[in-house]
């Protein structure tokens, strides 16, 4: 079963603005001129230079540059080979950390994206809904995604490469909390693993060395403990709270539960229930 993701930071601020192409004139210029927004712009085909402050990069096919907000920005096409280009400008809080994943930033202005036909496509869609409308709005925030999507593709980074020092670090936070938004579903070790990138033995290890304990055990701990809750503040039978739980087999989700609480799931409401009698301040 797919399971999306969670949003990050690096994208639950990222907002489309526009987007716009070009089959640039031998010699065409724009700017010098100050941009409000961040902007990336790709080459199809061609030839141009564009500059940025005091700086100057020169891109070729299929490859592409972006400019910050509040930047002087220019670009002119080649003489002899003058480009067809394509951008879209965004904004948002957001914008530089997507663009890191992308492999950007501020001292690495130049990418490449053999992808040309897809973000061609993308770029027609976007096109395509320009309407004041709610749909349009999502039309153009996903094709946004897209777009970066297809350069973090290109760039191929891993999540390991965000902590050099401990890169073992990230796949197991990742590991986490898929386990926690899918605790409820049938998911393996071996889905885990290919889920981070990881063989299985390796993510165990790394699970063993930092939590002190198996994704396995991580995984029942997660589900035992939500089921726990579900005992003492609502009046679920204990096979809705099983398979609320992950657990379809209510006799595999008692012994689970026993094997960590040291009694049935029965015996631990009757407990906790008496508990709380006794917690009950006297009106006398």
């Amino acid at each position: 079963m797919y399971q999306q993701p969670t949003a990050s930071s690096a994208t639950e601020n990222l907002s489309f603005l526009f987007c716009g192409e070009r089959s640039c004139a031998p010699k065409y210029s724009f700017g010098p001129a100050v941009l409000e927004y961040y902007i990336l712009f790709y080459c199809v085909s061609g030839k141009a230079v564009f500059q940025a402050g005091d700086r100057e990069y020169p891109v070729g096919p299929r490859q592409g540059v972006f400019f910050l907000p509040g930047e002087l920005a220019r670009y002119q096409a080649d003489t002899h080979a003058p480009c067809h280009c394509i951008w879209v400008a965004f904004h948002g809080s957001g914008a530089e950390a997507a663009l890191s994943r992308c492999g950007l930033s501020r001292t690495n202005r130049v990418y490449q994206c053999r992808e040309a036909d897809a973000l061609l496509s993308c770029l027609h869609q976007m096109e395509e809904h320009t309407k004041l409308s709610f749909s349009d709005e999502f039309w153009l925030q996903s094709l946004l995604y897209q777009w970066f999507a297809l350069l973090a593709s290109a760039a191929g980074l891993s999540y390991g490469m965000r902590e050099p020092e401990r890169p073992g670090n990230i796949y197991v936070t990742k590991a986490s909390e898929y386990m926690r938004r899918n605790y409820q579903n049938n998911i393996t070790v071996t889905e885990l693993a290919e889920y981070v990138g990881l063989n299985r033995s390796y993510l165990t290890t790394l699970f063993q060395r930092q939590l002190h304990i198996s994704p396995r055990g991580f995984l029942m701990q997660l589900r035992i403990g939500q089921a726990a809750n579900l005992l003492h503040t609502s009046q679920f039978s204990i096979g809705q709270i099983a398979h609320s739980c992950g657990y379809p087999d209510p006799l595999a989700f008692s012994k689970a539960f026993h094997k960590l609480k040291g009694c049935s799931p029965s015996e631990y409401r009757t407990a906790i229930q008496q508990k709380d009698m006794m917690d009950i301040p006297s009106s006398n």
